[in-house]
C-alpha cells in the first residue's frame, strides 16, 4: 500500500472472482486475466459437487452462469466440469469454451509465487456436506500450493474449524457491522476481515483497529478506493480490479 492520509492511501487490489468485469466469473480465463494485469490477490468461490470435488462456482445453482437449473451439489464433478459458463447474456459467444473449473486446475493455472489466493467456502456446500467434510475436501489441495492461500467464508464456525485443521490464514466475511461482530472478530483473530462497503455506512470513520487486514468490496471507482484506504482498508476487492490496478497503480 502506498501514499499517505494527505495524498490518498492507495490499497492493493483483489480480483473478485477473477477479472469478472471483462471475463466470465470464476473461470480459468478470468483468473488468468487477473494475474496477467498485475493484480497480486485473486478471490474465487468454491462449491463441492455431489462426489465432494471442489469446483469454482459462486451460486448453488448453474442457472445464472450456465442457464441450467441444477444444484452443483446434486451433480458429479465429471458432469459439472463439462458445463459451459461463458455467461452468454453478458458476453455473447466470446467465451463458449469456458467451463466450470476444478479448484485443482485453478491452483495449477495460477502456480506463480507471489500470488495470494482467497478461497471462499460457500455456505450452500457447507450446509449440504458439513463443515469438516468440506474442509477435508479443500485443505489437501491447498497444502502443496506455491501461492499464499487464505480460506475465507461468511461462516465463522468453519473458520474456527479451519484453525484446528490447518495453519492457513483465514478471512471472515462480515454479514453485518455491529458491536457483536466486532467482539467476534476480536475473538476469532482472523488475518483478514472482508466487508461490503455498503455495510460501512453505519460505522463512519476509521475501520476497527486490530491485527487483521481489512478487505472492502465491491468497489468500482478509484476515488472510493482511496477514501477507504484513508479509513484503514488494506485491500480493495473488485470485479474491475484490472482497471483499478491501472488507475491506482499505473
Amino acid at each position: 500500500m502506498v501514499g499517505s492520509a494527505e495524498s490518498g492511501v492507495v490499497p492493493a487490489l483483489v480480483a473478485h472472482r477473477g477479472a469478472a468485469a471483462a471475463f466470465p466469473e470464476n473461470t480459468l480465463a478470468a483468473l488468468r486475466a487477473a494475474a496477467d494485469c498485475g493484480v497480486r490477490s485473486i478471490e474465487m468461490d468454491v462449491q463441492l459437487t455431489a462426489d465432494r470435488v471442489p469446483v469454482l462456482l459462486h451460486d448453488e445453482s448453474l442457472l445464472r452462469t450456465a442457464g441450467i437449473d441444477r444444484l452443483v451439489t446434486a451433480a458429479v464433478a465429471s458432469e459439472v466440469c463439462k458445463v459451459p459458463v461463458g455467461q452468454m447474456q453478458q458476453f455473447g459467444d466470446r467465451f463458449t469454451g469456458e467451463t466450470v473449473p476444478l479448484l485443482r486446475d485453478a491452483l495449477e493455472q495460477l502456480d506463480t509465487p507471489g500470488l495470494r489466493l482467497f478461497i471462499e467456502l460457500k455456505r450452500h456446500s457447507l450446509r449440504a456436506f458439513g463443515r469438516r467434510r468440506m474442509l477435508a475436501a479443500v485443505l489437501p489441495l491447498l497444502a502443496g500450493a506455491r501461492q499464499e492461500c487464505v480460506l475465507i467464508s461468511f461462516d465463522r464456525m468453519v473458520l474456527e474449524q479451519a484453525r484446528q485443521m490447518s495453519d492457513l490464514p483465514i478471512g471472515w466475511v462480515l454479514q453485518e457491522v455491529s458491536r457483536q461482530t466486532r467482539e467476534q472478530v476480536a475473538s476469532l483473530r482472523p488475518e483478514f476481515v472482508f466487508c461490503n462497503h455498503l455495510r460501512l455506512a453505519a460505522e463512519p470513520g476509521a475501520l476497527w483497529p486490530g491485527a487483521w487486514q481489512w478487505v472492502i468490496y465491491e468497489v468500482t471507482e478509484a476515488g472510493h478506493a482511496r477514501q477507504l484506504g484513508v479509513r484503514g482498508a488494506t485491500l480493495i476487492e473488485s470485479m474491475h480490479a484490472c482497471r483499478l490496478q491501472h488507475e491506482l497503480h499505473g
